[in-house]
């Protein structure tokens, strides 16, 4: 097994997908597979030979042959064919290599995920797309709600999902999934709605989108919309972020990103602090037993829990919070 295929370091992510390996069963609980692996697969399907030559031109197929258990998502020759038109590419041979490998690593998840483990549900997986900092694997949101789909960009085709291999599950997707910035995850994730709007709508005098979507490394802590919810019940006078004086919301934004780092959970120490947020105060961090962060805001709150970790992103790491984080807008 080449390394990029190695297996990541153990996290604490609290809101992923269990990884799961899942087996098929027959009346007696024999496990049932084909010999063919998902290399052999890809090759035997008439709709997926732009994503067999890419595979080629990459060096990858040897490593869709190994044992293991992996998931495949896997482009359809029309996702393939707007990709190349979408990025003026006139054929395969145009794209960068190593380009060309990262995109397609991304779609190789760390573990196989059938249709039972990711329908009905949402959250994080790992690909075996490099990010940004050594030993880093870039994440996905896997949305399961609405049938299947993958950081807001792919979905699941019709009769294309579940196909079992000796090594792992492909499911056959309609588009090509580039890899994800943090805008991404804010984006395709539901759970940031209030964010996403606080970030775009409610400041538009400032492009928080394209800084988290171009600018990096970045460090985002995100708060979910319950965060927002406990922030607006707060203040009597506040019923909407609409409330919310521009200037204030603007320098509470910018107090939840750190620039010039891709601050990892290994890298958050108990009594630490963190470089300047974009706004100026810093964040100090409470690290448990139980290797759960906690962290002290600008103004001096402490109750602001990280409730899922190390989100990675092409352009930066993302932690989702609890509570919306205050600066000392003062100093």
């Amino acid at each position: 097994m080449k390394k990029h295929f190695k297996l990541p370091r153990i996290l604490g992510l609290l809101m992923v997908f269990v990884l799961i390996v899942s087996c098929l069963s027959d009346d007696n609980g024999e496990v049932q597979r084909p010999q063919e692996t998902i290399g052999d697969f890809v090759s035997t399907i008439d709709d997926l030979t732009l994503l067999e030559s890419a595979l080629e031109k990459a060096d990858l197929v040897n490593d869709l042959q190994e044992p293991g258990f992996f998931t495949l998502l896997a482009p359809n020759n029309a996702a393939f064919a707007a990709f190349l038109e979408n990025n003026n590419f006139t054929s395969l041979d145009d794209i960068p290599i190593d380009v060309l490998r990262q995109v397609l690593l991304n779609h190789v998840l760390l573990g196989e995920f059938r249709s039972s483990n990711l329908g009905g549900r949402s959250g994080y997986v790992r690909t075996f797309a490099a990010g940004p900092i050594t030993d880093s694997e870039i994440s996905m949101f896997v949305n399961g709600t609405d049938g299947i789909g993958f950081n807001d960009m792919a979905n699941v085709v019709f009769g294309g999902i579940d196909i079992t291999t000796s090594n792992g599950t492909i499911h056959i997707v309609d588009n090509v999934i580039t890899l994800p910035t943090l805008a991404t995850f804010v984006t395709a994730d539901p759970n940031f709605a209030d964010l996403e709007s606080a970030l775009t709508t409610e400041t538009p005098a400032t492009d928080y989108l394209a800084l988290i979507s171009e600018t990096g490394p970045l460090t985002l802590f995100a708060p979910l919309d319950t965060a927002f919810d406990m922030l607006l019940s707060g203040n009597l006078e506040w019923n909407s972020l609409d409330d919310i004086d521009d200037d204030l919301l603007d320098a509470v934004l910018s107090h939840h990103v750190i620039g010039g780092a891709n601050i990892v959970s290994d890298q958050i120490t108990d009594g630490g602090e963190s470089p300047a947020t974009l706004e100026g105060d810093i964040l100090s961090f409470t690290v448990t037993g139980n290797n759960t962060i906690q962290i002290t805001d600008g103004i001096g709150n402490n109750n602001i829990t990280v409730t899922s970790l190390d989100l990675q992103a092409s352009n930066g790491v993302l932690h989702v919070i609890n509570a919306v984080m205050i600066p000392d807008t003062e100093n």
